[in-house]
């Protein structure tokens, strides 16, 4: 039998960071979390609420109430991820986290709470514990069945962050399923993110009309400056897909969409000394599989995450709007890492970035987004440090795919460099309906497409950057000549 310390118990701090958060009652108003670092010694209580009013709109008459705990339960991760300090290179986090819910019979229930504790660590690489206490306060999410504009039954429901693969993701199936309505659920506390799901949605609405109803669920923070908060959390992924789940179901759908090009949703390690680059697990296979797998415990029925795209390159992705000339679509939409706060807002050298230019380029598509290191004043001295490390990538993967001409040579060579591919195929070749050496030549595809495409852009990119440096050092010299 696993044990799994009390709430209650003094840990020991030498080996990780401890923080204990103990919930009131998820709220839309007034709802607050009292937040313990027990490593420091401090303990401060933080506002918490969810905005779940677009719930109300739903295909299904009843609101379970456990859909209701499946809300919570995200809104809970999301602000302990978000509250708990992380250093990636420094002590692991433990968090303790109380959280009083309708069902806690069935969310402290085993193998329910072991498959979420190893779900979280997988993401965030914390220890989680979990402590489901009953729920006696007044119901807050909304009984109340709304009335659609349109009932989209038998609608597709997706995660919608109004970013680039979700953009390609949703023009592609609105194309591929012509008579098929659309739900997009974003989530989030960020303003502007928030107000650009908004904006990319609805220019797609226009394009295909009466087909995308976009319904979002925001949690909010409220007089939290008595704590920093992560900039990245690595929960992120896990927070939108549960709540993405619970909008299905209210759908009364049992498969979730999430539309993620196969290259960053797998998100391989660029090289081993890259250590303290963002390798998100957010949309991975694994986890998509096995946040699958606590939904369906949950619900003591079968639900599915899925990707459709998992086999497609970013490139492949965005071909249907280059066939459609849609080069208007593309800027509307963020990639970047980390959006900087004046214009122009996107780096243009992260990771993300990079994949971005490379796959519009790929496609022809003519990339009118403004970036800082192309059309900024001074680029950052690390600005090419993220294509240095995709290209030593890009190389690693030719030189493993031209071992052979045979398929089983290529994958050994492959999982040598990359085992998580192996993990990959033997936990989701069944979900994908695929044979595991079918699957295997599926990814064998993905990456030699991946890097034809890199092939054939590689030099405009790196032109761009050798102009961008070229225009920096003009720069400095009329600053020296100024001086």
């Amino acid at each position: 039998m696993n044990y799994k310390p009390s709430i209650e118990q003094s840990l020991d701090d030498s080996d990780c960071s401890n923080y204990t958060l103990q919930f009131e009652p998820v709220s839309n108003s007034n709802g607050s979390v009292r937040f313990i670092d027990r490593s420091q010694g401090k303990e401060v209580n933080v506002g918490i609420n969810v905005d779940d009013e677009a719930f109300g709109y739903r295909v299904q008459a009843e609101f379970p109430a456990i859909i209701a705990d499946l809300v919570d339960l995200a809104v809970a991760i999301h602000a302990s991820d978000r509250l708990a300090p992380q250093n990636l290179s420094g002590k692991p986090r433990r968090l303790q986290v109380v959280l009083p819910v309708r069902h806690p019979e069935l969310l402290n229930a085993e193998p329910f709470r072991t498959k979420l504790e190893h779900l979280l660590g997988w993401a965030t690489g914390s220890e989680w514990v979990f402590d489901f206490q009953r729920r006696v306060t007044p119901e807050r999410f909304v009984k109340q069945q709304l009335v659609l504009p349109i009932i989209p039954q038998g609608c597709e429901v997706a995660l919608w962050s109004g970013g680039l693969d979700a953009l390609a993701g949703l023009y592609t199936r609105l194309r591929i399923y012509p008579e098929k309505p659309f739900v997009l659920f974003g989530s989030g506390s960020n303003n502007s993110v928030y107000a650009r799901q908004g904006r990319v949605a609805k220019k797609v609405e226009s394009i295909f009309s009466g087909r995308c109803h976009l319904f979002r669920v925001p949690i909010r923070f409220h007089d939290s400056d008595v704590q920093h908060k992560n900039k990245r959390s690595r929960a992120r992924g896990v927070v939108f897909t549960l709540l993405g789940a619970a909008c299905a179901y209210l759908m009364n759908r049992r498969v979730l969409c999430v539309y993620e090009n196969g290259i960053g949703a797998i998100n391989l390690p660029y090289r081993a000394s890259a250590v303290g680059l963002d390798h998100s697990r957010s949309v991975h296979p694994l986890t998509l599989l096995m946040v699958s797998d606590v939904v369906s415990e949950l619900l003591g029925e079968e639900f599915r995450v899925k990707n459709p795209f998992l086999f497609w390159t970013k490139a492949k992705m965005c071909k249907a709007l280059a066939e459609d000339g849609r080069n208007d679509l593309p800027p509307l939409t963020m990639s970047c890492d980390s959006p900087h706060r004046q214009q122009p807002i996107q780096c243009g050298y992260c990771s993300s970035c990079l994949l971005r230019r490379q796959a519009l380029a790929a496609t022809y598509i003519k990339d009118r987004t403004r970036y800082v290191v192309l059309h900024g004043n001074r680029p950052p001295k690390e600005s090419s440090l993220h294509l240095d490390h995709m290209l030593v990538q890009v190389n690693t993967l030719r030189n493993l795919l031209d071992v052979s001409d045979e398929m089983g040579i290529q994958w050994e060579a492959l999982t040598r460099e990359f085992p998580v591919l192996d993990d990959i195929v033997d936990r989701g070749a069944i979900s994908e309906s695929l044979l595991p050496a079918d699957m295997r030549s599926h990814l064998i595809q993905l990456y030699r497409n991946y890097v034809s495409e890199w092939d054939t852009v590689k030099s405009e990119i790196a032109v761009d950057r050798l102009n961008q440096h070229g225009k920096q050092q003009v720069l400095n010299r009329h600053a020296v000549k100024a001086q």
